[in-house]
């Protein structure tokens, strides 16, 4: 079997939660676990100055190949993270971050890491996503048992603790005598340059949201 991404047990634990590919509030973490993911298997580079320059390696996965042409076809050699974000999560046009997700989507499908059913709606009926129970469960253990052990940590269990731990789900998985060392753990990840470009991204995902949350209200009021 091939081995899980860190974006699909990302996805595994927010489906957990959230029991949906498309929530609003969580869907940039999403593309920044691929864009950091790609980062780490080279196929681009994120500067100092939080600019993102693809390399000439193209991705495997197919949804990191679905947002890497996406961020070619920019056509710029350096791009902000922040112009990145707000062109798939936060324009007019939702059709580029719906792409990506129905990649993935099959990714995981073709993975036996989720199921589709059908629910029966008013109108029509409505996809629901289910997780493979038991390897939501592995993704735990995994992560549980590396930020509970002493020892270094690798590249791939920083990053999915950092996005959990961003998006509030990393503690719901530890009990109330091991969060203590989780909040260890934390500190001692949190100057590690994966943990840093996540916090970077959770600035600039902050910033776009109270935009769209102001010219949304703007919108709404009387003229």
């Amino acid at each position: 079997m091939k081995k899980m991404t860190i974006t699909e047990k990302y996805v595994l634990c927010m489906l957990k939660e959230k029991k949906t590919l498309h929530e609003k509030e969580l869907t940039p973490y999403l593309i920044i676990s691929m864009i950091i993911e790609m980062m780490l298997d080279e196929n681009l580079e994120i500067t100092d100055k939080n600019k993102v320059i693809l390399a000439d390696k193209m991705p495997t996965e197919n949804y990191n190949k679905k947002l890497y042409e996406i961020i070619k076809n920019m056509k710029k050699d350096e791009i902000p993270l922040k112009n990145i974000l707000t062109s798939i999560c936060y324009s007019f046009s939702s059709k580029n971050l719906k792409e990506i997700i129905n990649t993935l989507k099959d990714n995981m499908l073709e993975d036996n890491l989720i199921t589709l059913e059908s629910k029966k709606g008013l109108i029509i009926n409505k996809e629901v996503v289910k997780i493979d129970e038991d390897k939501f469960t592995n993704v735990v253990n995994e992560v549980k048992t590396e930020l509970l052990e002493k020892g270094n940590l690798t590249e791939d269990i920083i990053l999915l603790a950092s996005l959990l731990n961003s998006t509030k789900f990393l503690k719901n998985i530890f009990n109330k005598y091991e969060k203590e060392e989780l909040e260890n753990k934390l500190k001692e990840i949190k100057d590690t340059e994966i943990a840093k470009k996540i916090k970077i991204a959770q600035s600039a995902i902050s910033n776009m949201s109270a935009i769209v949350t102001a010219m949304m209200i703007n919108a709404a009021r009387p003229i």
